[in-house]
């Protein structure tokens, strides 16, 4: 029985002890005890839950310390998971809210990092995407599909450079609203297979093939050429002027189309206007055609 009340004692004492004191552990950093490992912290199966050591007996460190955890602080923001610091700067740490940092280059998949991230890629067969980001919201609100930024790059001389939100991709713009349809938006010159656009808001150095294309022109359809005040150059005229000239009239000269290019669009509407100049002039000829074919009629009577 006082064995018992003995031991309950000294329970009590120590609980009372633990609770009311905070316990310190310091560990000599020159020590070259068990291959200088300064602390270990194992599981109860003996795996290594936390090594700290290090190299050498002559590394100097600040008074901060190599690592320290913080928890307790009364700024929520303050709270360090882990921090690990060199001669006082902090190189990387991890808050107990979820934040992290890094000061230098972070790797993933390679411990060789060229860039601030680098991200390398080994083709596996199970593992065939190399970045994948993915946001779960509810789709038709603004909030989501538009606000939201997959990717924002930005840089101090030119604005925006890439954002991709969740219906598509702006270039040099915001990108488009979830209202919309569209999926891609560019504010600028294109280059593709050329670096030298010209001024043109599409350069295309080599082919390119489309199913359907729409070209909207800035000047009037040649349906005018059908108007009764409309005056029809002669065919004297028009041989005259391809006599001096050796192209038709309205049509640009093979000098200015090597030079300049092809505008389909105003190609395609001074082409109408002949096809339809032609089809006057057939439709003239045709009509002198009949009236010798009845004089000729008649004089055969």
């Amino acid at each position: 029985m006082k064995k018992t009340l003995l031991l309950t004692l000294v329970a009590l004492s120590s609980m009372h002890f633990a609770n009311a004191q905070t316990k310190t552990v310091t560990v000599d950093a020159n020590d070259a005890l068990n291959n200088n490992t300064k602390i270990v912290a194992q599981t109860s199966i003996g795996q290594s839950f936390f090594t700290g050591h290090q190299l050498g007996s002559t590394y100097a460190y600040p008074g901060a310390g190599i690592f320290r955890a913080w928890t307790d602080q009364p700024i929520g923001s303050a709270n360090y998971y882990y921090d690990g610091l060199t001669n006082g700067t902090i190189n990387f740490s991890v808050r107990a809210d979820g934040q992290g940092y890094f000061a230098g280059s972070v790797g993933i998949s390679t411990n060789a990092p060229a860039a601030k991230l680098h991200i390398f890629n080994q083709y596996d067969v199970n593992q065939t995407t190399g970045l994948k980001m993915f946001y779960q919201g509810t789709w038709g609100t603004p909030a989501y599909a538009t606000n939201f930024r997959f990717i924002d790059l930005n840089s101090t001389e030119s604005g925006k450079v890439l954002q991709v939100n969740g219906t598509g991709i702006g270039i040099g713009y915001d990108p488009p609203a979830w209202s919309t349809a569209d999926k891609l938006y560019v504010n600028g010159n294109v280059g593709i297979g050329t670096t030298d656009p010209k001024g043109y808001k599409l350069a295309v150095n080599g082919s390119a093939i489309a199913t359907s294309m729409t070209v909207k022109l800035n000047s009037a359809w040649p349906d005018y050429v059908f108007k009764k005040d409309y005056q029809l150059p002669s065919l004297s005229k028009v041989k005259a002027y391809i006599d001096q000239n050796q192209h038709l009239p309205d049509i640009p000269p093979e000098q200015q189309i090597a030079k300049e290019g092809l505008n389909l669009g105003e190609m395609n509407k001074l082409l109408m206007k002949k096809v339809e100049e032609l089809t006057l002039y057939l439709i003239e000829q045709n009509k002198r055609i009949e009236k010798l074919e009845s004089q000729l009629y008649k004089t055969n009577e």
